[in-house]
């Protein structure tokens, strides 16, 4: 399955076979760096080795996850079929984010087996749909999640202490520049560092206050931006559809209809010409 779009910061990567060789044992390519496995299906057989040692001996459950420190020898026995999400976090990643919130010390987190983190396994989920269609893949939402995965297993699997929650909101300044440039780059990709950056915050001092700024989070504030861009065309252009989709920055027509309806409540050739209608023959009053 294809990827999401790549990022230096993390990966994600959706695994799942349903009838693997029993016998074979994996090496697990080393790097400096983390893996969280989520579990989307019950996994009743595995074997994880850390070295000579055999470290795991056992099965995960549906929902469960897994911690794994890359820079150890991993090999791995899929003794059954499997079905998981695997996030990757480099060590540079969360000692980058840890400076951002002013915690000190390098990363790191602790391994661990088959652990049920309810947390961990939505924000695995909200990343689903991107790895079923790569295509409508959002740079600023999957930025979102992940960032919200580390800030969430730094403190409680690692040696991050809990970031200092601010409950302030964008000044004038900020909230006009993010608001511009969301504007800018509702047709191509756009990352949550960039908009931090240009309002001189931390990626989740600005995600928290954006959203208390405007009530929702920066990649559900770029997609209502797409709507309407799109409410304008379909009302003032005779454009075809396939053609306003692209010009506001979905995938494809069907995702631009997917998400149109979701917001509106109408698909977009009938929402077209029931506000068509409505401009062209007022009700008398």
């Amino acid at each position: 399955m294809s990827p999401p779009p790549a990022s230096q910061s993390y990966s994600i990567q959706r695994n799942r076979n349903l009838a693997p060789d029993p016998q074979q044992v994996l090496e697990i390519p080393g790097s400096d760096g983390f893996a969280i496995i989520v579990q989307l299906q019950d996994f009743p057989a595995h074997r994880l080795w850390r070295g000579s040692q055999l470290a795991y001996n056992g099965g995960h459950r549906q929902g469960s996850s897994s911690i794994a420190n890359l820079g150890a020898e991993l090999r791995c026995q899929h003794m059954a079929a499997y079905d998981n999400v695997r996030l990757g976090l480099p060590r540079s990643s969360l000692d980058e984010l840890f400076r951002e919130e002013g915690i000190r010390g390098h990363a790191n987190l602790n391994s661990a087996q088959d652990i049920l983190d309810p947390v961990i396994y939505h924000l695995a989920q909200a990343l689903l749909p991107t790895l079923e269609r790569p295509a409508e893949g959002n740079r600023l939402f999957i930025d979102q999640v992940m960032l919200a995965l580390a800030l969430h297993i730094g403190p409680r699997y690692g040696n991050a202490s809990q970031p200092t929650r601010g409950h302030t909101g964008l000044t004038p300044w900020q909230l006009r520049r993010a608001k511009e440039l969301l504007a800018h780059h509702l047709t191509d990709g756009l990352s949550l560092e960039q908009l931090a950056r240009e309002c001189s915050l931390s990626r989740s001092h600005f995600s928290r206050a954006f959203r208390q700024s405007t009530g929702v989070n920066p990649q559900d504030w770029r997609l209502q931006m797409r709507v309407d861009k799109a409410k304008e065309l379909l009302l003032h252009s005779d454009l075809e559809l396939a053609r306003i989709s692209q010009d506001c920055g979905f995938a494809d027509q069907s995702h631009m209809s997917r998400v149109f309806q979701r917001v509106t409540g109408s698909p977009p050739a009938r929402w077209r010409r029931a506000s068509r209608f409505a401009r062209d023959c007022p009700t008398d009053q």
